[in-house]
């Protein structure tokens, strides 16, 4: 007891001794001027040589400050610093004491320091460009920008790719307004009111499937400087020019708000500027019934539409987008599109027989295509992480009328073609999930009828009809229609990493089709159609597919999943003309299995294979003779087609935001086993086509791969691609079976650098080489195509652009001079506040027609194609904003 007594009292004793060995300075400090406390001010407690620190402070609200160190040297030095405060220090004694400071302000003067922002950035699964780092004075929409960022792909048609795969959603402020057909945004908003472009990398846009069913494609969003956000905006165009007498007027009113969006287009023009194609939508869905008839026309080129549309259009578009509620959205979009074209051009098409001489007919070509087409859709939308509804209601209306003259030697054919065509469509879709479980039903239907005519003037074929010489000409009529459903549904239950589904869908498709080939006399009077010439078709075709689904998820990382599905399909088939009636159940069987790996933050990969038995439609099984153009007739036989394929695929894509690299690099492989070949036999230059009960395969691969990259230090971005193409294939020719090989390879370079403030360099070449062969016949020489487009724009005080452009095009399949053709336009712009003038020239050297060819199969191609001459257009364009 007494050890530990003493060893308390030592302890006590020793802390006493340091305690008075410790120094405790206190004090304010205060502004010299204004004698009041300075707050936020450092005081430093330092030796004299101001080498060692021996504490410190920061002054608080009062100004007031207390420091404590260990005893040191007799003196120490008081150092006292601060934002805007002249640094000053004081001598004083090493003991415990109170001091009060003055300080002095002064002015900082900082060196000047440049900030720049990357020209892109990730955030997990987003990618942000931002659009100031690409913009230039040459740019006018969010369009002509998107062309200039790594990893975005703008094709001709309009179609946005990322990392070389079609985006599945396009996003202005996160709302869908245009349902697809995002060409009128692209087109139509101005670059300068966009402050970045965000890509969503492995998009669902359905929130309660994100978990459960991923997706590799991405979506795009715009999204708006505030001084854009909303406010009215609306431009005008007027343009006129010549040859010959153009006019091109253009006005567009668009509004983005928080629960309101609007965007309004009315365009014509007989300029060569295809403004119909903005208004293509890029989204899934049941796709529209096609007309087999139309008459014969020439070959459209491999050039800019500008080039040689020869048109008069007209589109009208109305699109909406209103917020009910947080999570429920009502659209409205409707369309009219009146479109008049003219094409004339010439072709030599080539044949080639097993153990014949090739066949070759020359053909002189002129078309005028008269297209009206109107859509009008509805739709309430609901998407939240619990609740996904979407119900859509669409009408369109299409009204063609074309005509066709072609010249072959001494004979001339003269068609008609009629076709009037409504559609009405609906789709809802249902979602929801209810903590591991999800129910899911998804349902569209449509009805469409369509009664087409073709006439030919006169019929070149009359052995067809065997009929008097004063029923010269030929009448087809042929009416479809169409009711088509499918429905699908399946519930799913998530166990951890684990989900499991079952799956099943009721799809079903009734058609009925009528046609009749008939001789007609000079007075449109048709003689009784002989039955071989008469189709009178119902079609019946009934799905219930049935099948297990699992999935295995890590995270974002790693997604794996199989499908199976058994289809019990019911077919039936009634031709009342010959009084056949055909039925066929089946099971079906058509598993699916994917991958999806994120390997890294910015390496992805992706693999897919499946198995499926399509069983052919309704045009696959008429007999009776029906007449698609002035030279081909077709029958099936009335047999139905069963096909089965296989699909294996492997991708990688990478994109690195820090660098502004981005890349993807593809590789398929695909296998078709088909029960009936359709073989073509050529009586001069009419062409038969007929079913024939026989088993072919098809097969090939394709290996593709693209890298961009963005060097911001010159305002430069880089492009380069290529790809290899095989195909193997079974061609049925005058009644003998040919074994053929089809190669396409190509290669592309390009990139869009602004060199300096002054000077803009767009430039792109292509390289392709295509060829066919035919086993033990005919090795036909390869096609070798070049082409080159190059614009340097000249941009002077940000006011004045001038624009000079050239494109070359080479085709080793054209003979003599006309294998190198060459364009140039030229353009001068001028920008003063809302107002720009521009004169554009296109197309100064006069060239009047274009010369290509092409391979098909083992069918070769040479044609030329009339051009649009040398013009003059003048614009005048206002901007409200």
């Amino acid at each position: 007891m007494v050890k530990y007594l003493l060893l308390t009292l030592v302890l006590l004793f020793c802390e006493i001794a340091v305690a008075q060995q410790r120094v405790k300075i206190t004090g304010t400090v205060c502004d010299m001027q204004t004698k009041k406390p300075v707050e936020g001010v450092n005081v430093i407690l330092q030796d004299i040589s101001r080498r060692i620190i021996y504490g410190y402070d920061i002054t608080q609200g009062n100004g007031s400050f207390s420091i404590s160190c260990q005893a040191g040297p007799d003196s120490l030095s008081v150092v006292i610093k601060g934002f805007n405060v002249r640094e000053q220090w004081q001598i004083v004694a090493c003991r415990s004491q109170q001091i009060d400071l003055l300080v002095e302000f002064e002015r900082v003067k900082i060196k000047e320091v440049v900030v720049k922002a990357p020209s892109v950035t990730r955030r997990r699964d987003t990618l942000s460009y931002m659009v100031a780092k690409y913009l230039d004075p040459t740019d006018h929409t969010i369009g002509d920008v998107l062309r200039k960022m790594p990893g975005i792909e703008v094709a001709k048609s309009g179609e946005i790719r990322y990392n070389g795969r079609a985006i599945n959603k396009f996003y202005v402020e996160d709302m869908d307004m245009l349902e697809g057909r995002y060409g009128i945004a692209t087109n139509n908003i101005q670059a300068r009111d966009i402050a970045k472009v965000e890509v969503y990398e492995n998009h669902q846009p359905i929130k309660a499937l994100q978990k459960l069913a991923p997706t590799d494609r991405a979506a795009i969003n715009l999204r708006l400087k505030e001084s854009a956000k909303g406010t009215w905006n609306a431009t005008l165009q007027l343009g006129a020019g010549y040859k010959p007498w153009m006019r091109n007027i253009e006005a567009t009113t668009m509004y983005f708000g928080r629960r309101f969006q609007t965007l309004n287009t009315y365009k014509t023009n007989n300029t060569g500027d295809d403004v119909e194609q903005e208004l293509t939508s890029f989204y899934g869905g049941l796709g529209s019934t096609l007309s087999i008839l139309g008459v014969h026309t020439p070959t459209k080129p491999s050039l800019d539409k500008k080039r040689y549309l020869d048109n008069d259009v007209h589109t009208i578009s109305v699109n909406t987008v209103t917020k009910l509620k947080k999570e429920l959205e009502l659209k409205a979009n409707a369309h009219y599109i009146h479109d008049f074209r003219t094409s004339k051009g010439s072709s030599i098409t080539t044949y080639y027989l097993s153990g014949q001489s090739p066949l070759v007919i020359r053909e002189q070509t002129l078309a005028d295509q008269r297209n009206d087409r109107t859509e009008v859709s509805l739709q309430l939308n609901s998407n939240t992480s619990k609740h996904y509804l979407q119900e859509k209601f669409t009408f369109s209306g299409e009204w063609n009328s074309d005509l066709g003259r072609v010249m072959m030697g001494d004979d001339r054919v003269d068609q008609r073609f009629r076709l009037p065509k409504i559609t009405i469509r609906n789709r809802f879709h249902n979602v929801r999930q209810f903590r591991k479980w999800t129910l899911n039903f998804n349902s569209e239907t449509d009805y469409s009828t369509q009664p087409t005519t073709l006439r030919i003037y006169p019929m070149l074929y009359p052995e067809v009809f065997d009929t008097p010489t004063d029923y010269p000409n030929a009448h087809q009529m042929l009416d479809s229609k169409c009711f088509r459903t499918q429905n699908r549904a399946f519930t799913s239950y998530s166990v951890k990493r684990w989900n499991f589904s079952l799956n099943a869908a009721l799809n079903a498709r009734i058609e009925r089709m009528d046609s009749e080939l008939a001789p007609m006399n000079a007075r449109g009077q048709t003689l009784p159609t002989v039955d071989t010439m008469r189709n009178d078709i119902y079609w019946r075709k009934f799905d219930l597919i049935v099948g297990p689904g699992i999935s295995y998820r890590i995270g974002e990382k790693f997604n794996a999943s199989l499908y199976v599905p058994l289809d019990f399909m019911s077919l039936r088939t009634e031709d009342n003309v010959r009084g056949k009636t055909d039925k066929s159940d089946d099971l079906i069987f058509s598993p699916s299995f994917s991958i999806q790996s994120a390997l890294t933050v910015n390496l992805k990969f992706s693999a897919r294979a499946s198995y499926q038995e399509n069983i052919g439609g309704l045009y696959d099984t008429y007999s009776g003779f029906i007449m698609t153009d002035y030279r081909m007739i077709s029958s099936k036989k009335g047999e139905i087609s069963r096909n089965k394929i296989q699909n294996y695929s492997a991708s990688f894509s990478y994109g690195n935001a820090i660098r502004a690299l981005f890349g993807s690099f593809d590789i398929r492989y695909w296998r078709t086993q088909r029960n009936l070949m359709y073989g073509t036999t050529y009586e001069g230059s009419l062409s038969r086509i007929e079913s024939v009960l026989l088993d072919n395969n098809s097969k090939g691969f394709s290996v593709n791969g693209e890298v961009s990259k963005r060097f911001d230090g010159i305002s430069t971005t880089i492009n380069v691609s290529g790809g290899f193409n095989r195909s193997w294939a079974e061609v049925l020719r005058q009644g003998k079976v040919m074994q053929t090989t089809y190669d396409l390879a190509t290669v592309s370079f390009g990139f869009a650098s602004q060199f300096t403030q002054a000077v803009r360099l767009d430039y792109d070449v292509e390289y392709s080489r295509s060829r066919s062969n035919i086993e033990g016949g005919d090795q036909l020489e390869p096609i070798d195509v070049v082409q080159q487009e190059a614009t340097m724009n000249f941009i002077i005080k940000k006011k004045f652009i001038c624009r000079v452009g050239c494109d070359y095009y080479y085709n080793a399949g054209v003979g003599g001079a006309d294998r190198n053709m060459f364009f140039l336009d030229a353009g001068l712009e001028y920008n003063i506040g809302r107002m720009a003038y521009s004169i554009e020239a296109r197309n100064l050297l006069d060239t009047r027609v274009f010369n290509s060819a092409s391979y098909s199969d083992i069918t070769s191609y040479v044609y030329s194609y009339k051009l649009r001459p040398a013009s003059v257009m003048f614009k005048v364009k206002f901007s409200l904003r």
